[in-house]
């Protein structure tokens, strides 16, 4: 997968992370460069331009040497077995079709009727369950840090109070919107089957991508995940500079709370970019 979709995914999972305790000082009179880094990737993830993005996130020179990896590793992959092909066109097939969001509603709606009636509590002992196996795989992968244990453990715990409540994801007037806004979504990626998505050189997938990270943003707000208000109050600070490389600390407002994390920078042929 394009490392511009993952850490898309990444940087919307840091909104939802704990403050940290103890932070270091900013340090007065450092260089702007990181924090301008940081923020115009924060620019590109608010305006869904994923391309923009990737052009952010590497060196120019290994721009076209990702993109040739990208067209290897979809040459080399495994085909999606029938089933699952067959499934994935039957289902865009009746996103795409004229009508369609009437015609999903009139299926969507019993099933939510259903499950508001049949899960109950069942709901919360559910997202509990879940958060809890969640927060035990955490603590015991030993690929993580201390600090990356307390990140993601912070974002199990705000993903599990914002699930939590059964009404907000039965409600029909946001179901009906996350729908509408999922077969639009559907309709401008114009991917009908596996094998067209898997056609697709690097740029033309990021283009794509992009639809569907806009679109996704979109369904999260319906349901009170303002990810580009975050984003768009973002703000950062060197707290950690030695030569060529720095460490900024970001932070974000959301949902009523501000979030904070720290992102390791290197300095490649006079631009900054993320560690990672």
């Amino acid at each position: 997968m394009s490392a511009a979709p993952k850490w898309a995914g990444l940087v919307l999972a840091a909104l939802l992370l704990a403050a940290c305790k103890d932070e270091p000082e900013a340090i007065p009179g450092a260089p702007n460069e990181p924090v301008a880094a940081v923020e115009a990737l924060a620019d590109a993830l608010r305006d869904g331009d994923l391309a923009r993005y990737s052009a952010l996130s590497l060196p120019p020179a290994l721009q076209a040497p990702r993109a040739a990896l990208w067209r290897q590793q979809m040459d080399a992959a495994t085909p999606a077995d029938d089933a699952n092909a067959e499934r994935y066109a039957s289902l865009m097939a009746e996103m795409l079709a004229p009508e369609a969001e009437a015609a999903l509603w009139a299926k969507a709606e019993p099933r939510l009727a259903t499950m508001e009636q049949e899960l109950g509590p069942r709901w919360t002992m559910g997202v509990t369950m879940l958060s809890g196996f969640a927060s035990a795989a955490i603590a015991s992968d030993d690929r993580l840090s201390e600090a990356e244990k307390g990140h993601a453990g912070g974002v199990v715990k705000a993903f599990a109070a914002w699930a939590g409540d059964q009404a907000a994801f039965t409600n029909r007037e946001h179901a009906r919107a996350a729908l509408n806004i999922a077969v639009q979504t559907a309709r401008e990626l114009d991917l009908p089957t596996v094998d067209a998505m898997r056609a697709l050189d690097y740029d033309p997938m990021l283009e794509k991508a992009g639809i569907a990270f806009r679109g996704a943003k979109a369904m999260a707000a319906v349901y009170g995940l303002d990810a580009d208000a975050a984003l768009g109050e973002i703000t950062a600070e060197v707290i950690a500079l030695d030569g060529a490389s720095a460490v900024v600390r970001v932070r974000y407002p959301l949902l009523g709370d501000e979030v904070v994390f720290e992102q390791p920078m290197l300095q490649i042929d006079g631009g900054w970019y993320r560690e990672d």
